[in-house]
């Protein structure tokens, strides 16, 4: 018996999964077994059949409210994108992929969701995820599903395209991380080729992100970008290349 960190009863805990199940095992199914690597100092990449999961933080009553989010992000972001989403072009270069019969608040949601067992989680895989006085208002995106999930939140996503020879890494599984635009709080969270970036403030997000952000916008575009050009996520290259000479 544990405190649940939902609903703070005493209960027996079972295994959560932070980010859901599924989206390992998508990768598995190329035949390899998903490689988690972390930019964190003194931790070591490894490989899992399941993904990280905590079994800290949740009742078995409590891990069920997540079902319905959760089923709803792996069917955009996973199982129905491609159907979705339309690519778009422009100067035969594609930009960004759109969709209309999405439910973005309900996404969001998800997105919302997911942020908070990672923020409540023990694993140190998450430990940069920490929302601090914030962390009982995500809570409520599941706990109060009547309730509009907060101003707090927002989020924008983006889409990796990558040539072959890169493909490999737009598939490496990192840990999430803090950032700021323009001194505004955000995390970065992977979901396979899909990423989300989730604002976490009272402020309003700087532009070009709150035009761009779910439930702002009619057409919910989900920006391309080129992995092969993006000078940001060269560390993200780097630590993926020692990744894979250590497992070998």
């Amino acid at each position: 018996m544990a405190l649940c960190r939902l609903c703070s009863k005493d209960r027996n805990l079972v295994k959560a999964h932070i980010v859901p199940e599924a989206f390992f095992r998508a990768l598995r199914a190329g035949g390899e077994i998903p490689l988690l690597i972390t930019n964190l100092r003194g931790h070591y990449p490894k490989r899992s059949q399941i993904g990280v999961y905590d079994q800290g933080i949740l009742c078995e009553d409590c891990e069920s409210k997540f079902s319905s989010v959760d089923s709803y992000g792996i069917d955009v972001f996973l199982n129905r994108f491609e159907e979705l989403f339309q690519p778009i072009n422009h100067q035969g270069t594609s930009v960004a992929f759109q969709a209309r019969d999405i439910d973005q608040e309900l996404l969001l949601r998800f997105l919302v969701a997911t942020l908070w067992r990672a923020s409540v989680s023990t694993q140190p895989y998450y430990d940069r995820v920490r929302l601090g006085p914030y962390e009982s208002v995500a809570a409520n995106a599941v706990s109060v599903p009547e309730q509009p999930v907060s101003g707090i939140f927002s989020a924008v996503l983006s889409c990796w395209t990558a040539t072959e020879e890169h493909d490999y890494f737009t598939q490496v599984l990192m840990n999430p991380v803090r950032e700021q635009w323009s001194g505004i709080n955000a995390y970065r969270f992977y979901f396979g080729r899909i990423v989300a970036y989730i604002k976490v403030s009272n402020q309003q997000s700087p532009m070009p992100f709150r035009e761009l952000a779910l439930m702002n916008q009619q057409v919910l575009s989900v920006v391309t970008r080129d992995f092969d050009k993006s000078k940001d996520l060269s560390a993200m290259i780097g630590v993926a290349k020692a990744s894979r000479a250590w497992r070998n």
